[in-house]
This record gives C-alpha cells, structure tokens and sequence, in this order.
C-alpha cells in the first residue's frame, strides 16, 4: 500500500499483536515505537536508527519519521483498551489489506525457523529482530559490520559479542567508526567488538548464547537491499560453524571505545 507510510503499518502490526498477547501499548508509546524502530521511511537502503538516522555519509541530516499517535486515533484505527490502545475494525481491515497478515503470523511464530526477508516488506526488520533476539548474548558474525549498526543491536537485540573482519578495504575506516560509537552511544560499553584479518572468517551468522546457530544470507547492513534469508542449518554443521567462529573470536582483537577528540 504506496500511500501509507512502511513506519505506519509497522505500528498498526505491532499495536495488534501486543493488544492479542494481553499486554496492549500505552498512547504514549505509541510514537516512541515508530520513530525508534528502524525506520526504513528515512532511509530505504540502511537498517537502523541511531547515528544513520540523523546523518548520511554526506553530512546531510535526514528527516525523523512524523509521529503516528494521533493520526491513528484521528482516523478510527486504533481505540482505547484497557491500559493502552488496540486496532478497531477499520484498522483491522487496513493491516489485512497491506499484505502483511501473513508475515505478522510468521513474526510471532516460533516454530518458523526460517525466514525470507523481502526488501519490499515493511516489516523485515521486525522479522530480522525476532529471529536475532532468539539468540539471547550471543555472538554476531558480520564481516562488513558498520556503526550504524550499532544502536540497533544495543536496543532491539541482546547480542553483546561481534567478529568482524578487518581484511576489505574499507576495514580500518568502519573499526574507526566502531570505536567512537563505542563510546559515544547509550549502553555502548554492553557490546564488545572484536576484529580479525583471518580469511577464514566468511560467512555470516548468530551463535546463540545456547550454541544454536542461525545463518545470515547477507551482512545486516544489507537486509532491506536484497533479497536474503535466515536459515537454521541441521546439528552438525551448526557445530562447525560454532567451533570454528569461537576459536576466531579467542584469536581476534578487541576495538577500545574511542572518545571523539577535539
């Protein structure tokens, strides 16, 4: 639906489903959960909010995504329930007419392992999130792993280790950058980054705080580019992947938070 705004059906979907589990979202969460979740209105080809959400590479500051709250209300969508709010039927109508009632039941499904994430969904993050969040403070494999990346992982993941590699080109400038948003983010310190020049770090995935192992069709600076998938391999190939990116991780070095300097 080209006429209503991604950050829009997003909190239409995420309205609905905490009203369905019982625990309806207050009013006054309701734009702070459409401005702070990424927010793919900004920026179609970037993932997260935080420092890519005020700035491009450019310098240029980009527009924050408008509050929803009352324009929800104002247009019959959404009512008052219990504590907080929930969808009315025309809200109903409008999330089922998007298209995306069938990813709101993969989203909350936990028995869906894997997952396609559609550049053209606008609730690929929200899919991207929940799959990630299942891995608890585990471990990210990111080769091109990018500080724009970061406030995401902090506030919408409980992911606190990330291997990157320091062998592309652009290596040195993203550790740089890593460094300083170390520093300068809110909870930055709960995240420790390390980096390796090892070839053998390749490909993507999460290794759960568990073991378990989900692999990632592209870097998460990709997700909302390409089309990618998250996939779930079988016992034994989790535990190559497993063993072989713990050992890389005891190997590799830390990037120190840098403060910015005058």
């Amino acid at each position: 639906m080209d006429h209503i705004s991604d950050h829009v059906l997003r909190t239409l979907w995420y309205i609905d489903l905490l009203a369905s589990q019982g625990q309806p979202l207050p009013l006054q969460s309701i734009d702070e959960f459409a401005q702070r979740v990424p927010p793919r209105d900004v920026r179609r080809d970037s993932l997260f909010g935080g420092l890519s959400r005020m700035l491009e590479e450019s310098g240029r500051v980009l527009r924050k995504p408008e509050p929803v709250a009352s324009y929800l209300m104002g247009v019959g969508w959404i009512e008052p329930f219990q504590e907080g709010v929930r969808l009315t039927k025309i809200g109903r109508a409008v999330l089922t007419a998007s298209g995306q009632e069938a990813a709101q039941l993969e989203a909350t499904d936990p028995e869906v392992a894997d997952v396609a994430l559609d550049p053209q969904d606008p609730l690929v993050y929200v899919q991207l999130t929940r799959r990630l969040q299942k891995a608890g403070a585990g471990l990210l494999v990111d080769a091109y792993f990018k500080a724009e990346s970061l406030v995401w992982l902090i506030e919408s993941t409980n992911l606190r280790r990330v291997l990157i590699s320091s062998r592309h080109p652009r290596a040195e400038r993203d550790r740089q950058t890593i460094a300083v948003a170390l520093a300068t983010v809110p909870n930055g310190s709960d995240v420790e980054v390390r980096h390796t020049n090892d070839p053998a770090l390749h490909d993507r995935c999460v290794v759960s705080a568990s073991g378990d192992v989900q692999l990632l069709g592209s870097s998460v600076n990709g997700v909302g580019k390409h089309l990618t998938a998250v996939i779930t391999p079988s016992t034994d190939i989790s535990a190559v992947y497993r063993k072989k990116y713990e050992d890389l991780w005891q190997s590799s070095e830390t990037v120190e938070p840098q403060p910015v300097q005058a």
